[in-house]
């Protein structure tokens, strides 16, 4: 390996949370591709979770200005969001409340504007309204030029890999779920990907069918990336199931994990595996990327904060001119504030580097939380973050 290509590493003997481990480390990146390398420009969101707070503040479910101060930050070859409830429209009911959602069709309408190109479909939520929601879904992003993958209409689609090319690098995405909030009719059971048994486990069953989807896309592709909507919700603990399914992924040679779900950002690392050296970078959790609701009731004070606190990441694929070898390069993480006032007024996404304290005295979390503050919340991000990757804050 050349110079070039070297990365600089710091090597942990026992990784975040107790986990004792050596062929995990963090990443700093600090290559810049030489000429005539073949890069790809990628830009990755948190959940868009649809509420009704944002709801009841829009006018006919017009964004207006919300996400205007972070579209720079959309940017790139291509921009995948975590699309977190179905889109089914308003002939399902619209609700972003409880447990069961549903968004208007002219969320769909207005994602392309915002930045988006792809959306990764397999959450918890996706089956809330049932197949009619699954195929109303699918319809309106792919109406309006947004591609999808793990969610599925039709069974033939279901091992079909999702693979996009840009700039000479083949791209393949995979996506998949824990479970599913309601529960899935055998007829449909095609609709998205479940990586866990209903014990919550990832068993045989499940590490074959991550495997023939894994050497499917590898054959296809030169990248293999796998969104993971997995975890606890409201903790920076990672679970049990994500340290294992993480691994695995590692194994199985998929190159970048990225995951949500918890509704707070969690840590990332860089999985080196024994056998085969090969490099996986993890981000389990980007967090809410859209999201209305001030003291979340579920949720611990310091979690109820971080609601409100979710993350842009910005990274290029690498492809080297000679040798063929790729490498993931220039990762920086964008921490954003969802911020609204009080009764779900005046929403805005604000890069937090624009984040200032007389805003976060405004936000309507600190009439619940003295300790939701610019201080208190940098502090959180360093503590997840610092000398594992870039800080754009």
């Amino acid at each position: 390996m050349t110079p070039k290509k070297i990365f600089i590493c710091i090597l942990l003997g026992i990784c975040t949370y107790g986990c004792k481990d050596k062929k995990r480390a963090y990443l700093i990146d600090e290559i810049t591709p030489p000429l005539g390398d073949s890069v790809v420009s990628m830009t990755f969101t948190g959940d868009l979770l649809f509420e009704q707070g944002l709801y009841d503040s829009l006018d006919d479910y017009d964004f207006g200005t919300y996400f205007d101060q972070i579209k720079p930050y959309l940017k790139g070859d291509i921009v995948i969001g975590n699309q977190e409830v179905p889109i089914g429209g308003e002939e399902l009911g619209v609700s972003g409340v409880a447990f069961t959602f549903n968004a208007p069709k002219k969320v769909a309408d207005q994602l392309p504007e915002i930045g988006f190109d792809i959306m990764s479909v397999a959450t918890n939520h996706s089956y809330d309204m049932g197949y009619q929601g699954v195929f109303n879904t699918l319809k309106h992003l792919h109406d309006n030029g947004i591609a999808t993958f793990g969610l599925y209409a039709q069974k033939e689609d279901k091992d079909q890999i999702y693979v996009i090319e840009k700039h000479g690098i083949r791209i393949a995405l995979l996506a998949y779920t824990y479970d599913t909030n309601e529960w899935i009719e055998p007829e449909h059971d095609y609709v998205v990907k479940t990586f866990l048994n209903e014990q919550r486990v990832l068993d045989d069953e499940k590490r074959e069918m991550l495997r023939e989807d894994v050497e499917k896309a590898k054959e296809q592709a030169d990248v293999v990336i796998a969104a993971m909507h997995w975890g606890n919700e409201f903790t920076y603990t990672l679970n049990q199931a994500q340290l294992e399914t993480a691994d695995y992924l590692n194994e199985l040679g998929v190159d970048l994990i990225i995951g949500n779900h918890p509704h707070n950002i969690q840590t990332m690392e860089e999985l080196i595996n024994e056998t085969n050296a090969h490099r996986t970078i993890v981000f389990y959790s980007l967090g809410n990327f859209v999201s209305a609701a001030a003291m979340v009731d579920r949720a611990s004070i310091e979690f109820a904060n971080m609601y409100e606190v979710g993350a842009i990441l910005n990274l290029d694929i690498v492809k080297d001119r000679d040798s063929g070898e790729i490498t993931i390069q220039h990762m920086v993480i964008t921490p954003i504030i969802n911020h609204f006032e009080h009764g779900y007024t005046n929403f805005a996404l604000i890069p937090f580097s624009d984040y200032s304290e007389e805003l976060a005295s405004q936000h309507y979390q600190r009439e619940f939380s003295e300790q939701f503050n610019r201080e208190w919340i940098a502090a959180q991000l360093h503590d997840l973050f610092d000398g594992k990757i870039t800080l754009a804050m």
